[in-house]
């Protein structure tokens, strides 16, 4: 058997918290020794910015990681990480703001990187390793012991001096998210994933176990919206016939002095060196010639050896059925031969072989019938090969019979095994699971010695477990699997089979795509690794680039054609969907869906398919409302609400609808869609759809929707059925802070209606004073409370309230313009009534230079040109009036013109007027 190549691999991850550009976060340099491992994490940003490469400087191999990263001090503690693989590890400042170089320089050319970059949580990570593609000495070799100082990890030192003599490297794989792209060439470019590999450092599959504790019931629910392939059963071939081919007969024949004896040594050399075809013919010719012949009887029987051997060569039928007919004739001939027994026995598991399975029972049936046979084992196999081809024709209760017969009669161990876990196969062929999960149990506990030889048991257990949605117990049944049999070809399957679980049960992400990452690195380029790698790269697709994306979909269309799954082409289309779900790129994931329905419209499972379509039109719903972009929400369920959404009955939709005619103004349609909602969940509280929805679905809160009601009904001016809505709100303060600020305002508004301005007043004042959420969110109300300060004339409070939202606007680019325009204004109102002309100028100026350019501001342009001009400062004020457009603001063009030529005529006048003497005196008298 071919040795695996293990690696040893060290772990870097360095984690650092990155917060926003203005704020520096702190590095956690936290190192984790796990055993022959050291673990540390980059982890802080959403979107990474990385460059990694690998550089020869001086007959030093470096690896350099150029990355944004914190303040000098946290970062300066990475060089301070000891690694047995790094000679030396420096930090430095770039040039670039924010931007770091990490430089490791390694102790041997044979160690290489593995970069790549997780989702949940989002860490970018880089996996130091040994490749044998590199040097042919992958080996770190140990200094001389009088040059070098005994390392302080000998453990390591150990493991590396005995990989050393026995030419084998532990490792362990990573427990990662994705597939590194980054060569032009191709995709999948890390030499682990090209390399079959053995965990040495966790052959029990330690990190992929999961606990009670941390088992999701809503991350369950929520996955029956995903899509999972059937794998195959896995039959394992019966045992005694498994030994039966191992050990053929061996036909000796005693001397070679006679032409008779002498072309019998002929024909066995012949039928030694496979030369079937010329022994088939010398056969012939031996019979014609000695046809009373004592070897004849041996001959016989070769003869349908050979002819077997010349079908598994040829991969011809032919010679299947001569290998049968010759058969038959052999035992016909020579009933009390030795190798009659044996033969007849043969005959019908070679039907089996070819899935004959009548053949098979009229084989079985007539070797069971033989008086010769009756009290031999031979008799009890043949019966467990006649159940089988039993439930191959869907007979399974004969079959179950005859295995419950033969458990109970049977005087012999592996007999009485075989019937046991072959009755609970013939259960979970004929897809009845919980039988099939019972009668494993039962095999196992009455033959625990024996269950070794049955790897079919903790696979097909896995699976039935898996289909009955016992998704815990699946897991388990698939550790078991994966540990006991590692190299059995299904383990492949066993071990994505883990990572879809993961994934199901609500482990973190980093587990489930690490089961797909070690599947692909024990088993290479397996066609068994194709679900495990078309995962991966669905999850990879998040972070790529358009060109990366491309590769990606030509690499998983390539994988797809070497898988012989049922509906691969299928799971592929639905992973390549996922990848595009994942970048938001929503239209382009229904649209690949949406090709494949109509091109295979009557796939049994194709409901999956149309299902997933909904979801992400569901899903681009909710993401353009996240966004704000409620004008979006109503295009795109206008675009399927005759198609895709004809039929759908999800509750979320008329919610997200409600807020987007909300947003637009429609108040009436808003308040319908709403109390369509809240129907809709009375309708299924305390039902056990109830669950579902609350998990499938991103319903709002009870609270949620009695606020949207109440805004609803506040803009249509019903302030009384308004007011009983916000009293509904039991928990305000779980709200979201957008809402929980609406609120207050609407209770301010409410009450300012009833007259009660004091207390509309105190809602506000107490709002602005304690919140402490996103001050952005405070300006709407800190603008209604100086309203009202007006409105009861408290003019330097509302002054205050004012500058209050200016100042905010100036740390904080989430104040909207139209809240700061509102703010200066009503300021600069103020100032003017309190004839302080020039404070109210700075005001208008400020909005002007701010937001002209993007904003309508011909109303304050005015008001600042008529300052001026009331100080009498004509040519600023004509200036100012100049920049004034038609298309804004021709009414107010008009009156300053007017004022212009009054103020000009005016000042003529009193020039004229000055020429007279008696008038000018007058006029200095005045």
């Amino acid at each position: 058997m071919k040795k695996l190549n293990l690696l040893l691999t060290v772990w870097l991850l360095v984690n650092l918290e990155l917060v926003t550009s203005v704020q520096a976060a702190e590095l956690q340099g936290l190192v984790k020794n796990q055993g022959e491992t050291f673990n540390f994490e980059l982890a802080g940003q959403k979107n990474w910015d990385y460059d990694l490469k690998r550089v020869k400087d001086k007959k030093q191999t470096k690896i350099q990681l150029l990355i944004k990263a914190t303040d000098e001090n946290s970062i300066s503690k990475i060089s301070q990480i000891e690694n047995p693989f790094v000679e030396k590890v420096s930090v430095s400042k770039q040039a670039t703001p924010g931007q770091w170089l990490i430089e490791f320089v390694l102790k041997n050319e044979s160690v290489d990187t593995f970069d790549y970059l997780t989702d949940q949580p989002s860490k970018l990570i880089v996996d130091f390793y040994l490749n044998d593609k590199l040097k042919n000495d992958l080996v770190v070799r140990p200094e001389p012991a009088t040059t070098r100082k005994q390392s302080k990890n000998s453990k390591l030192n150990s493991a590396v001096k005995s990989a050393s003599n026995n030419d084998v490297l532990l490792r362990k794989p990573a427990e990662a998210d994705f597939l590194k792209i980054e060569q032009p060439g191709g995709i999948e470019t890390s030499a682990l994933l090209k390399t079959g590999l053995s965990d040495g450092a966790d052959s029990f599959f330690g990190r992929f176990v999961i606990r009670d504790v941390e088992i999701n019931e809503r991350s369950i629910l929520r996955s029956d919206n995903n899509y999972y392939l059937k794998f195959p059963m896995l039959e394992s071939e019966f045992t005694f016939w498994t030994m039966m081919k191992k050990n053929p007969p061996v036909y000796q024949f005693q001397g070679s002095s006679t032409p008779e004896e002498k072309q019998v040594q002929l024909l066995k050399t012949l039928f030694n060196k496979k030369r079937y075809l010329v022994y088939k013919q010398t056969a012939e010719w031996f019979a014609n010639k000695f046809p009373n012949s004592k070897y004849l009887e041996s001959i016989a029987y070769m003869n349908g050896d050979a002819l077997i051997e010349l079908w598994k060569q040829e991969k011809n039928d032919k010679f299947f059925e001569l290998g049968q007919f010759a058969y038959l004739q052999a035992i016909e001939k020579y009933p009390k031969s030795i190798l009659t027994e044996r033969t007849s026995l043969m005959l019908g598991f070679l039907a089996l072989d070819k899935s004959d399975y009548m053949t098979a029972i009229r084989r079985f049936n007539n070797h069971i019938e033989n008086k010769n046979f009756k009290k031999q084992i031979s008799n009890e196999y043949a019966k467990l090969g006649l159940a089988f081809s039993y439930s191959k024709i869907n007979k399974l209760n004969d079959a179950v019979e005859e295995m419950n017969h033969l458990e109970k009669e049977s005087n012999n161990n592996l007999v009485q095994a075989e019937a046991a876990f072959r009755r609970a196969d013939f259960y979970f062929d004929a897809n009845k699971y919980d039988l099939a999960i019972e009668n494993y149990d039962k095999a196992l506990k009455k033959n625990e010695s024996l269950a070794y030889l049955f790897p079919n048991t903790h696979f097909n257990k896995m699976e039935s477990y898996f289909w009955k949605r016992k998704y815990k117990e699946a897991h388990q049944s698939g550790l078991d699997f994966a540990k006991n049999f590692p190299s059995h070809p299904f383990a492949p399957y066993a071990l994505t089979r883990v990572g879809e679980l993961l994934e199901i049960l609500g482990a973190d992400q980093s587990r489930s795509v690490g089961s797909f990452l070690e599947t692909y690195f024990r088993y290479g380029d397996s066609p068994k690794t194709v679900i495990a790698r078309l995962h991966l790269l669905s999850t990879r697709m998040k972070n790529m680039k358009d060109e990366e994306v491309q590769k990606t979909i030509a690499k998983m269309d390539e994988l797809s054609l070497k898988s012989e799954l049922l509906n691969i082409d299928q799971f592929k289309t639905t992973m390549i969907s996922d990848g595009f779900t994942r970048r938001m790129d929503h239209d382009k994931a229904i649209e690949i869906l949406s090709d494949f329905y109509q091109k295979n419209p009557n796939r049994p499972d194709v409901k999956q398919v149309t299902k997933r379509i909904t979801r992400n039109i569901f899903d681009q719903i909710k993401y353009y409302s996240d966004l704000g972009k409620h004008r979006e929400v109503l295009k795109v369920y206008q675009k399927y609400s005759d198609t895709w959404l004809k039929h759908r009955d999800r509750i979320d939709t008329d919610f997200f609808l409600g807020l987007a005619y909300e947003k637009a103004g429609e108040f009436d349609v808003a308040l319908q869609k709403y109390i369509q909602v809240d129907e809709n969940l009375q309708s299924i509280k305390g039902t056990e759809k109830e669950k579902w929805v609350s998990v499938t679905e991103d319903n709002p809160s009870e609270d949620n929707l009695h606020l949207r009601i109440a805004d609803c009904y506040f803009q249509n001016k019903k302030f009384q059925q308004a007011y009983q809505q916000v009293e509904k709100i039991k928990s305000p303060h779980l709200l979201s802070e957008p809402d929980q600020v609406l609120r207050v305002q609407l209770a301010s508004r409410l009450y300012e209606q009833k007259g009660d301005l004091d207390t509309a007043m105190r809602y506000l004042t107490e709002l602005v004073r304690v919140w402490n959420g996103k001050p952005e969110l405070a300006v709407d109300a800190v603008l209604n409370l100086a309203e009202m300060q007006i409105k009861k004339n408290s003019l330097e409070d509302a002054q205050k309230s004012f500058e209050k939202v200016l100042d905010i606007s100036e740390i904080n680019k989430k104040v909207t313009a139209r809240q700061v325009i509102q703010a200066a204004n009503g300021s600069a109102d103020l100032y003017l009534k309190d004839n302080k002309m020039d404070e109210a100028a700075k005001k208008y100026s400020f909005v002007l230079d701010r937001f002209d350019t993007v904003e309508n501001l011909a109303e304050e342009r005015y008001k600042l040109g008529d300052i001026y001009f009331k100080k009498g400062e004509l040519k600023k004020a004509e200036n100012i009036w100049s920049k004034l457009k038609p298309s804004d603001a021709a009414m107010l063009i008009k009156i300053t013109k007017n004022k212009l030529q009054e103020a000009q005529w005016k000042d003529e006048y009193k020039k004229y007027l000055k020429r007279i003497p008696a008038m000018s005196k007058i006029e200095d008298q005045q």
